[in-house]
């Protein structure tokens, strides 16, 4: 990167955060302590309002949104942005109902030249998700949850939440959403019974952020979980295969601990309540999946039953 094309970048790296670092400067764009010190010098004379503060908690801050220049992407970038932008088609993503208008913004930006070459490659390009016969056209599972966007707006307020379900409402703190066999869920530490549940995101009828004063710490939510947590009661041992078909459908909370520095085995470590029948069920359709690579070695017998129940029926099954 050119010292005119890092000083943009920089600009752009220390507008976006309230607080820096020269040593976070320096290990962003791995340049030395001189060289950093130059580039906010040349920033400053540029017009952008950096104060600095010393001592053992010293650093730089920015005045939010001064003199920026405009954003301009090259062609790599926007090509870039549209494959990105294609690769979730078709894959229920949030804050996505108006992909059409979002396209058109995207081609406006763009010349003559670079408008066929995007269009060009939105034909040659055909991703997972992606209809081969018309590599254009959005299914109708393309639409997330109507709830997914506004769960996601509020959890930005705050993420300890009182849900609103069929039967009951329940307080809980937002770990995880995540996605699993085209359907989205919530990984949510109930604040009541201090365990954590699954809870499908169409099921859930109303969202409303806790007050504040009536909400927990981090500090005390992190202690709550620690104490809670339960031992893990599954162990399974990944060769590469697996690996690559765990990449594909990860475990939405746990992650794989790799046993070799170039990532050919791993192994995974998580819990799974043996009480709960729904979720004892998909993950033996899960684990079925990763094929014979992944190697069950310790889990609750319901779990290994249910694994045995699995493979009878497609046994049965065959012609």
């Amino acid at each position: 990167m050119n010292k005119t094309a890092r000083i943009n970048t920089i600009m752009r790296y220390i507008n976006n955060r309230q607080y820096f670092t020269l040593k976070e400067l320096m290990e962003q764009f791995n340049i030395s302590r001189s060289t950093a010190i130059r580039d906010l010098n040349d920033i400053q004379e540029l017009g952008m309002p950096l104060t600095s503060s010393v001592g053992r908690d010293g650093g730089y801050a920015v005045l939010q949104n001064k003199l920026l220049p405009a954003v301009q992407f090259n062609n790599e970038e926007l090509k870039a942005l549209f494959v990105s932008f294609l690769a979730t088609m078709n894959t229920q993503l949030p804050y996505l109902k108006n992909r059409n208008t979002l396209t058109e913004k995207l081609m406006a930006i763009a010349s003559q030249n670079q408008q066929d070459d995007l269009l060009t490659l939105q034909e040659l390009i055909v991703f997972e998700h992606t209809n081969p016969a018309n590599t254009g056209l959005m299914e109708l599972v393309d639409f997330a949850p109507a709830m997914l966007k506004t769960l996601l707006n509020t959890c930005l307020l705050n993420r300890q939440l009182e849900i609103k379900l069929d039967e009951k409402t329940i307080k809980v703190w937002i770990r995880h959403i995540f996605q699993r066999e085209n359907g989205w869920y919530v990984d949510a530490w109930n604040l009541v019974n201090n365990k954590f549940q699954e809870l499908y995101i169409p099921d859930i009828k109303e969202v409303t952020p806790l007050d504040y004063d009536k909400s927990l710490t981090d500090s005390e939510l992190k202690k709550l979980i620690k104490n809670a947590k339960p031992s893990n009661n599954i162990t399974i041992q990944f060769n590469r295969k697996s690996i690559l078909r765990f990449q594909q459908h990860p475990h939405p909370t746990e992650p794989l601990q790799f046993l070799d520095p170039f990532q050919q085995s791993a192994k995974l470590e998580c819990f799974i309540d043996p009480t709960d029948s729904t979720r004892i069920e998909d993950f033996a359709s899960w684990l079925l999946f990763l094929g014979t690579g992944a190697k069950l070695v310790s889990a609750p017998v319901e779990l290994i039953n249910a694994v045995k129940t699995e493979c009878t029926t497609q046994i049965s099954q065959l012609p």
